[in-house]
């Protein structure tokens, strides 16, 4: 059945609920390595239009929860290299075990950084519902826009 509305009057609403994309302040309040993170996600999402100052919070959220689970993933390998399974598993003086508190720490924030990057399509079923911004045609050479949607949509 066709749309009641021509293919130009859907665009135009669509186009009419878009905010401009813009880049949200750095919180001075991050981490080095999630400063590091805003800087190596933030020009793809502007550049996609997934991203606003409104947006701050969020993305910081998103930030400090993958370094979290860096710095987490980091000493259970240390620890494993030590004494393997140290950084995995707790062993109790009674002979019990348990999963580490590293681990209970690395699992809870990648659960943090899998929350927070789904509002911004950091995974392919919440990329499946945000649409990219669009980019120009007919251009010989790659550019920023198209490596970004290859990166995020091939």
């Amino acid at each position: 059945m066709p749309a009641k509305k021509n293919a130009a009057e859907l665009l135009r609403e669509v186009e009419a609920q878009t905010i401009a994309s813009s880049e949200p302040p750095m919180p001075e309040f991050l981490s080095p390595a999630a400063q590091e993170e805003w800087r190596r996600v933030v020009v793809d999402l502007l550049t996609l239009g997934w991203v606003h100052q409104l947006d701050m919070m969020a993305l910081a959220s998103y930030c400090e929860a993958v370094a979290d689970w860096r710095r987490f993933r980091e000493l259970i390998a240390k620890k494993n290299l030590a004494d393997p399974e140290s950084g995995d598993v707790q062993t109790y003086a009674t002979g019990a075990r348990q999963i580490s508190v590293w681990r209970q720490l690395a699992n809870d924030a990648e659960k943090r950084a899998n929350a927070a990057g789904a509002l911004f399509g950091m995974s392919p079923l919440a990329r499946r519902n945000m649409k990219a911004a669009p980019l120009p045609q007919g251009e010989l050479f790659g550019n920023d826009e198209k490596d970004a949607v290859s990166r995020y949509f091939s």
